[in-house]
């Protein structure tokens, strides 16, 4: 096992290296100032230009340093709003003291009777290893994106199947002049005639009644976000969920809910800090991320909730080598404080975003956790515009395409004090390798095979949708 944390630990050292001597390498040579006249906008039939506006670091009447640098930066600002499929920023020297600059975007089409049909296990691969149909769901999202042309989202949705849930949410990411306080709020009902009662052998444990729900929540929601500057966001959030389930699940885990009750309220304070610079947040090459949130639960007002306190930190970087290699690695951990631990509280590595390659038919549940990811990409093929005849509209028929090849090496440690007595990969250092063919295309979307070997000595081909971070 010590060879194997060497070979793990030898190959982070030599992505570190090979990161941190071409970064240091970057240099930028600043050029004259350039007085920006005007700033024309082209192409935004919805869109209100203040929106376009916002994401901008210059305003016109204003002298600008280096103007290329400062014109990239302004278009990977505006691709990240999601509100386009292309954006180009030019600009026309009119003499020798004024400058005027021009936009021109494609928007996306924004109404989208979204049809449904996803899997209900946390990733593909968990599901294709049981080859269960019926743990799919099916419906539809009502989604309005960029409604009023101001970048709000209105989204109803209707999902039947292994999960039925009905919810609503709406968005308005700028409420006042300045354009940086916003408001977001949703509810949303969902059953299941299933529910993960417990974990053994670093595995989730289904109990199901095909006659009654046995896991009924209601959740609501309400976030107010500043934004600072371009970069900055700060999210303040106050959530309930009421969550239910049936004897029989107690009867399996009394620690199922807090009091071995059959139903649990959560009221849940949030605060939240973002600085996010990266090039194309679906997909980032270049920039840093960082993430930072504090959430308490347990005020003494509703009855059967637990008592939780958690802090949780990430970061990430991603910069260019050379034309052909880019690095990325990130580092995140979180803290909980727990008096009263009921099972249904207790997640850390394999959901969501939080999860191991490699490690894809494993939870690691528990309390406190870090996560190490890294990974070298070699540039398969640039990013190549296509263009279709078959679809007629401009939102669709101009297809971007990149390929990346990638050498990774994750790891993780999950501290867990109360549920451990069955299950082996928590409480120890766990890390994976392997390399991986990414796909990347129009409206965000990433393809991602990979092939990876852990500490288990276990290896196989996984596929993922979306960046590994």
């Amino acid at each position: 096992m010590k060879s194997n944390i060497s070979k793990f630990i030898a190959v982070l050292i030599v992505f570190i290296s090979i990161a941190n001597s071409a970064y240091s390498f970057n240099s930028t040579n600043e050029k004259p100032d350039a007085f920006i006249r005007d700033i024309l906008i082209i192409g935004n039939k919805k869109t209100k230009s203040n929106i376009i506006l916002r994401e901008l670091t210059f305003c016109k009447n204003e002298s600008v340093k280096n103007l290329d640098s400062v014109i990239s930066k302004c278009k990977e600002n505006l691709m990240n709003t999601g509100l386009f499929n292309f954006v180009e920023i030019n600009y026309i020297n009119e003499d020798s003291t004024s400058t005027l600059v021009y936009i021109n975007v494609k928007e996306r089409w924004y109404l989208w009777p979204i049809p449904v049909f996803e899997i209900a296990d946390r990733n593909l691969n968990e599901w294709a290893q049981k080859k269960d149909i019926s743990r799919t769901n099916y419906g539809f999202y009502l989604r309005q994106e960029n409604f009023r042309g101001r970048d709000e989202i209105l989204q109803v949705q209707f999902i039947f199947g292994y999960t039925n849930r009905i919810g609503l949410s709406y968005t308005i990411p700028y409420l006042n002049r300045k354009q940086n306080l916003g408001l977001s709020a949703g509810l949303y009902v969902t059953q299941n005639h299933e529910i993960a009662y417990d974990v053994k052998n670093d595995k989730l444990q289904f109990y199901r009644n095909e006659d009654l729900y046995v896991r009924k929540d209601f959740s609501s929601y309400v976030r107010v976000n500043k934004r600072k500057g371009i970069y900055n966001y700060f999210i303040t959030g106050l959530e309930y969920r009421r969550n239910r389930t049936i004897d029989s699940v107690l009867m399996l885990n009394p620690s199922f809910f807090i009091n071995s009750s059959t139903s649990q309220q959560t009221l849940t304070l949030s605060w939240g800090y973002r600085y996010d610079k990266r090039d194309y947040q679906p997909y980032a090459l270049k920039g840093t991320y960082f993430e930072f949130d504090v959430f308490r639960s347990g005020f003494a007002i509703l009855k059967n909730e637990p008592d939780i306190m958690a802090i949780s930190a990430g970061y990430r970087k991603y910069f260019k080598i050379n034309d052909c290699f880019n690095f990325s690695s990130m580092a995140k951990a979180r803290l909980t404080q727990i008096s009263k631990a009921p099972f249904s509280n207790q997640r850390a590595i394999g959901y969501g975003q939080d999860y191991l390659r490699g490690y894809d038919y494993y939870v690691l549940n528990g309390q406190n956790y870090f996560l190490l990811k890294s990974q070298l990409k070699y540039t398969l093929m640039k990013k190549r515009i296509y263009k279709t005849s078959i679809l007629k509209s401009e939102k669709f028929n101009e297809i971007p395409i990149a390929m990346y090849i990638n050498f990774f090496a994750d790891a993780g440690y999950v501290q867990d004090k109360y549920y451990n007595q069955y299950n082996y990969l928590s409480n120890q250092f766990q890390y994976a390798y392997g390399i991986g063919y990414d796909y990347v295309t129009y409206y965000d979307l990433v393809f991602r095979f990979e092939y990876a070997f852990n500490k288990l000595h276990e290896s196989g081909l996984f596929f993922r949708v979306g960046a590994a971070f």
